[in-house]
Order: structure tokens, then sequence, then C-alpha cells
């Protein structure tokens, strides 16, 4: 064996290009190979003309030199591989003092190879420890963004790459900016204007990026509103930090933002997360008037971002009645989504620490029965948290009446929401709380009345009849065929189809079956030539309140009828109950929606004037 090269006679049939990297695999040297991986050059075989490399899984390998030279990469002493048996205690100990730089190191050592996976397989588990990794990655990315000097991709299998210095960086985003086409790609640059802007910072610059972004807004159509809007935010965001007012008139946000509630909520809904908020700080700060009708008129349809910054707004104001009356009539009026359920219920607010009895569990059931038969289901996190989380039903249930739970058992018992052994789980709980409620649940309560017929319209009572048609003749059948098709796809314990399959069945079926207990009490009729010398069924009343003046009108109809927005409400509604058999002049107590009471007098009784003949299709 010989382990000096300036011993060995190369042979002659090499290629200088090949002699010239055999060269650079002396002994010592350590080396990368594309099956084996890293390796140790141990000596040299003059004799055999091979080389002998330990790899990790291959002790005292022989290549011959020609095969040696081809297949084999020489690593520099800095490499991090190299560095990994030399110095593995720096490495650590640069992996917690400096992850930018043991970073850098690794896209010198990488290459093209540098992404995010490559970067890990290369320092985990020797240099940073498997269960700390991603802890140490996210706030090393976090590190090397806010040092400017690194791209960082968004993708995995995208390289990490080591940019010019931050001045260069921000004359390249100035001209990606100026260069960028459309909307999006303006978007995307002006991101990266903004994180050089320190360095930048020019007045005429600045002039000319307002006149860029104004022209651009005012090109894009109606039809790419939220483009717009999160052009428009991100301008006036950079505005506040390059100092500059932000923009009013015809392109000010304000200005571009529709402020009707259903079209202001779409166009919410279609922004990011992020923006959410940004856009309604904006509508709080330009429109001082006006921003909190917005608001509460925003309530109905808020995820849980939104009615957190609504809530939070009215807080700074110090108007925290006006927000709890609007949410309490939401609950009261089942007119409330499930993000914002889910919000409410999981952190509680103390604003809203009154709102958390029986009433808000009546809220979420409807909005879960809403939810399961949408398309695209919302309720799932509002489902889980009401099972899981046993302080909330403690909560709700606290000092609530005893007619209250019963109400609340009962509609547990018919609701086709929960599955049988969740069903059985909130009843559990119910009954630790209010052992007065167990005879309902095991069918022993011998002082619950008959429940009696339902007084339903005929377009409400067809709607529900349609539907329970539907469902036993076509979603029970066709479901009952996915059964059997899902069936067929292997496994039934990692078989998701079939679980989901089985899953509607059971939806369906428990749907069915309360519909069929509806359908049997239901009592159709027009409500026609009702009784105007009093408060009776189909009788339109108009009321007025005895301290404000204010006119009320409702509409009193069957049980499946309300439409709060026409004024059409139940005849199983406290209102209504509070108003049947009145005459005009009498005065009558009626409860509010933040728990107190308000007198009214009736001022006139006519007949209902919605259409409720028989309808000929559904």
């Amino acid at each position: 064996m010989q382990s000096e090269l300036s011993t060995v006679t190369l042979p002659e049939n090499l290629s200088p290009a090949l002699t010239e990297k055999l060269k650079h695999l002396h002994p010592g040297t350590y080396c990368l190979h594309r099956s084996w991986g890293f390796g140790r050059i141990k000596d040299w075989n003059a004799a055999s003309e091979s080389v002998v490399i330990d790899f990790k899984t291959k002790q005292g390998h022989v290549m011959q030199y020609a095969y040696a030279a081809e297949s084999l990469t020489p690593l520099p002493n800095d490499h991090v591989q190299v560095q990994k048996v030399e110095a593995l205690d720096s490495l650590r100990q640069k992996a917690q003092d400096n992850p930018v730089a043991l970073i850098q190191d690794c896209i010198h050592s990488l290459g093209a190879q540098a992404t995010a996976d490559g970067i890990q397989a290369l320092l985990s588990p020797d240099v940073v420890g498997a269960v700390d990794y991603k802890k140490w990655w996210d706030s090393t990315k976090r590190a090397l963004k806010k040092n400017g000097h690194f791209y960082v991709p968004g993708k995995k299998n995208e390289a990490l790459r080591e940019l010019d210095a931050p001045s260069v960086l921000g004359e390249s985003a100035l001209e990606h900016l100026r260069l960028a086409n459309g909307p999006k790609a303006i978007l995307a640059a002006l991101g990266a204007v903004a994180k050089h802007w320190p360095e930048i910072k020019s007045e005429p610059v600045l002039n000319e990026i307002a006149e860029l972004l104004n022209t651009t807004l005012a090109k894009i159509p109606k039809s790419q509103l939220p483009i717009q809007i999160e052009l428009s935010l991100a301008r006036d965001e950079f505005f506040a930090q390059a100092g500059r007012e932000t923009e009013k008139g015809p392109l000010a946000v304000t200005t571009l933002v529709p402020l009707a509630a259903p079209t202001l909520s779409t166009l919410l809904d279609a922004l990011p997360g992020s923006r959410q908020p940004k856009l309604l700080e904006a509508l709080r700060t330009g429109l001082p008037e006006s921003w909190s009708n917005i608001f509460i008129g925003l309530l109905p349809r808020a995820n849980g971002r939104v009615a957190e910054v609504i809530t939070e707004a009215f807080q700074s104001e110090g108007r925290d009645t006006e927000v709890q009356g609007a949410v309490n009539r939401l609950i009261r009026e089942r007119n409330i989504t499930c993000d914002f359920l889910f919000w409410l219920c999981k952190n509680r607010p103390a604003i809203y620490g009154q709102l958390i009895e029986p009433q808000l569990f009546m809220a979420i059931l409807s909005v879960l029965e809403k939810d399961q038969f949408s398309e695209i289901k919302k309720g799932t996190k509002l489902y889980e948290l009401v099972l899981g989380d046993k302080p909330l039903i403690a909560a709700i249930l606290k000092d609530a009446p005893v007619p209250d739970v019963r109400d609340i058992t009962r509609a547990i018992l018919l609701s086709p929401v929960f599955e049988e052994l969740d069903k059985r789980s909130l009843l559990a709980a119910i009954i630790k709380l209010y052992p007065e409620v167990q005879a309902m649940v095991v069918g022993t309560d011998k002082t619950a009345a008959p429940e009696a017929g339902l007084i339903v319209s005929w377009p409400s009572l067809k709607r529900r009849q349609a539907e329970f048609e539907d469902i036993v003749t076509k979603q029970i059948p066709q479901n009952s065929k996915d059964i059997g098709i899902a069936r067929g796809y292997g496994d039934l314990k990692e078989n998701h189809e079939f679980k989901a399959a089985r899953e509607m069945q059971g939806i369906l079926t428990r749907r069915k079956a309360e519909l069929e207990q509806m359908l049997s009490r239901a009592q159709g009729t027009d409500f026609s030539d009702p009784d105007t010398s009093k408060v009776t069924l189909g009788t339109k009343v108009t009321l007025k309140d005895v301290a404000t003046g204010e006119t009320l009108v409702y509409t009193i109809l069957g049980a499946w009828d309300s439409d709060l927005s026409k004024g059409i409400i139940s005849y199983q509604t406290a209102v209504a109950r509070a108003l049947l058999n009145h005459t005009t002049g009498e005065r009558i107590e009626l409860s509010t929606d933040e728990g107190g009471t308000r007198h009214v007098a009736i001022e006139k009784i006519e007949p209902h004037q919605v259409d409720l003949s028989i309808p000929t299709e559904i």
C-alpha cells in the first residue's frame, strides 16, 4: 500500500481530465458517491491501480482509478458534511449562536440541492436534534428573511440561495415593480419594495410608485374587486411606512369598498385572512361616523376573525352594549355563522359573558343542523368543541331554569346532528348537572305532556314533504349505492369513502325520522279569514313602543314560516305568545333581546297579506 500520491504512477490511459480529478482524491480526502453517499479516501493501491474508500455502510471499498475519478466528488474541508466529522461540536454551537451562518455554509456545500429537505437531511439529527428541528428551522427561516441576503422559497423542492447586498436588492425590487404586469404581480413586487424601502427612501421614487399603483387600481375591473381592495390596502400600508398620507378621493379604500353588508361580507371572505382586519380598520378610520352601523351589519355573516375585530372596535370606543345587543339578537334569531359561534364558545370573551346561556346552545344546534345539509361543511370545529369542551356546557347551563334545560335536552334527543354515541355523551354531561332531566332521556318522564300538533302554512308543509320525499326516494337509495361502491375500494378500516358514505347514511336516516315526526303532527292551512277582533294566527299586528314611539309590525303565521326580514314570526315565538288574543288598544309587555322589557300598544290588527295558497310546484 502506498499513502503518498507523489509516489504513485497513474495509468497513462487515463484522460487528462480524469487524471486531474484523481489527484484531488488523495488519502484523507472526503468525498461523495451518488449511491453510497459520504466517504473518506483511506488509501491508494498502485499495484491494483485502485483507491480504497471507507463509506458509512461499506468500509474498505475498492474502486479502480478511472471509476473512482468518474464517480467520486471530492469535498473541501469547509463542507458541512466534512465538518460533521471533524468539528461536530462547533457546528452544534453555530446552530445555536448563528443559525444564519450555518445555513450559509449549507448553501455553499449543497448548491442546487440546498432545499429545505436537503438541508434537514444534512443537519438533522447530528447537528440539530430531530425533535427540535422544526422549531429551529422555523425561527431560522424568519431570521434568513429578515437578514435580506437570502432567497427563502415557499416550496420545499426549491433551493435556498444567497443574494447580493441589500442595496442592490432594493434596486432589483424596484425594477421588478416597474416591470410587473398585472395587479397580482404588482402586489407581490410592492411587498419586496416595502421590505427594502429604508435603503431606497426617495421622494421622487415614492411619487413614481404612487402613480403606478393608482393607475393600476383605476384599471382593475369591478369583477376583480378583491385584488383591487388588497392592492389598495397594500398601497396605504406602504404609504404609512414611507410617511405619506393615506390615499383620498375616488381611489381611497373607503370609496372602492361596497358598504352594503352582504357584498362587503362576500368581499371580506374573498380576501386573505391577514387582510380582513386591515380592511375593517381602514373602514373604521376612514368612516368615523358610519363604521359602527357597517360593522353591526357584518355580524350575521362574520367569521371568527371578523367577529373579534368588530368586538374589539366597539370595546375600544366604550360601546360594549351596542355590540352585546346585536350579538344577542343574532343568537336569538339563529342568524349567526358557525365560525362566529366557534370563536365565541372557544374564547368566551368577558364582553359576551351574559350570552353564554341556553339560547346560545339552541343557536349552536340550529346552525349545525343547517350546516349538516350544506354542500360546504363549516361546522366541524364547532361540533367537536361542543362535544369536547365540557366546561362550555356547564357555562351555558349555569343557573339555567329547569324548563330551559328540558328544552335543550328535548332538542338534542330530536336533532339529527349528533352521532348516537356523541348524543349520549352530551346528554350524560347535562344529566350530571341537572339530574332532573334523566327521566326524559330514558323515556320515563310521566310529567311530559304529549306534543301537540303543529299549525303550518301550505307552502312550508309542501317544502318539508318535498324534502322528505327527496330523502326517501333519491338521497338514501343513492347513498346506499355509494356505500356498496365504496365497500369495494379495499380495507374498510382505511377506507375513507366508505366511512363518509356510512356517516351520511346515518345523517339521512335521522333526518328522515325527524321529518316523519314533524309531518305526522303538521296541520296545513292558508290562515284565511282570520279573526281580526284580536291577535290570532294569520293576522298582521302593528305596534307602537310606548316609550320611544317606534312602530313595529309582525305577521303571525305557522311554526315553519318565520322570516324576520319580512316581519313574519312563528306563533311559537315568545313575541307571538305575548300578543295572541289581545285586542286593539291594549298595552303589552314584550321581552327585549338585551334581557329587559318594553311596553307596546296594539294600534292595528289586519289580515295577513302573504300568499299561503297550496303551491302547485316547489
